[in-house]
């Protein structure tokens, strides 16, 4: 087995990062968003990639192979985006990630390949057929995390007369954050609703529309929603008409909404809105940066509606 990776080296090394590559196109098809996808697998490819660059040393090679792995990623990505199985936005989202991974990988394998020159291939094999699997048992067990994400905004207005305008309709402005324009879900308009004798929110955003059953309701003070049905994250950039990337339906769960008002003085109100969420990408602490900045910016376009409403009415 040494003897066949010795002399066809470059060969053995191919067909790893064609495996590679398809079990990454396997995940994604699987919707499997977990490490394996976004970081072991990126990692594993540069690996082979710096391992097979030791024996070409030189910045500028080193350079045009740095190139190429960002090639790669581009190609890859259009290939994704053109079979259906993922949108624009996400891998805009994930390349910096993917990217840095790839370029890590680069780095350990160009080192280990310059202390392995008689080419055994052992620290080869063993990183990608052990961590590989190892990184998708670890994945298997991942459990979702909840978040909380919590906004607030000075308005000059009294607070009875923001508690009315929550009792009635709210028209939202038309947001200028890229990511809303290009299909993160975003409130249009929120309609406060009697259904039966118990209240709750009929919500229309740029996607889909939602029914919110309130569950905490106290005058002047406080309410607080849930989602009778949960709504879609975004709807992705693709040329088809619709995708099905499961992180669109199932990673990703509302818990509740919150809207506090907090008299400051007769004309003067902190409203404070909150959101509980639960979200299984990982890795987490990656994709909660993402998540956290973007339903915090949603949380504002909603204040800044509000206030712009109750300030000028």
């Amino acid at each position: 087995m040494k003897n066949f990776f010795k002399k066809y080296l470059y060969l053995s090394l191919f067909l790893t990062v064609v495996l590679i590559i398809a079990v990454w196109f396997f995940l994604v098809s699987k919707g499997e968003y977990g490490v394996t996808l976004f970081f072991t697998i990126p990692v594993s490819i540069g690996f082979v990639i710096g391992y097979i660059k030791h024996l070409r040393i030189g910045v500028v090679s080193i350079l045009k192979t740095i190139l190429k792995i960002v090639l790669g990623l581009v190609i890859f990505s259009l290939l994704l985006i053109a079979g259906g199985a993922e949108g624009a936005l996400c891998i805009i989202m994930a390349i910096p990630f993917i990217g840095f991974a790839m370029l890590a990988g680069f780095a350990i394998g160009f080192i280990i390949g310059v202390l392995d020159e008689k080419r055994h291939m052992g620290s080869v094999i063993a990183f990608i057929f052990l961590i590989n699997p190892a990184s998708y048992i670890f994945d298997a067990y991942t459990q979702p995390i909840e978040e909380t994400i919590t906004t607030e905004m000075i308005i000059d207005s009294s607070n009875a007369k923001i508690w009315k305008l929550l009792n009635t309709q709210i028209r939202f402005n038309t947001p200028d954050f890229i990511l809303f324009e290009k299909g993160v879900s975003y409130p249009k308009n929120i309609k406060l609703v009697n259904k039966n004798g118990k209240l709750g929110y009929s919500c229309e955003t740029n996607n889909d529309e939602l029914q919110l059953t309130i569950d905490e309701f106290i005058a002047n003070k406080k309410v607080k929603f849930s989602l009778e049905n949960q709504t879609v994250p975004m709807k992705e950039i693709t040329p088809y008409e619709t995708i099905d990337a499961k992180h669109l339906h199932d990673y990703f769960i509302v818990k509740y909404g919150e809207i506090t008002l907090d008299r400051l003085s007769e004309n003067r109100t902190k409203i404070i809105a909150k959101t509980k969420y639960s979200y299984k990408i990982a890795p987490t602490w990656y994709w909660k940066k993402w998540s956290g900045y973007i339903i915090d910016r949603m949380q504002a376009h909603v204040l800044q509606s509000i206030k712009t409403q109750s300030e000028n009415e």
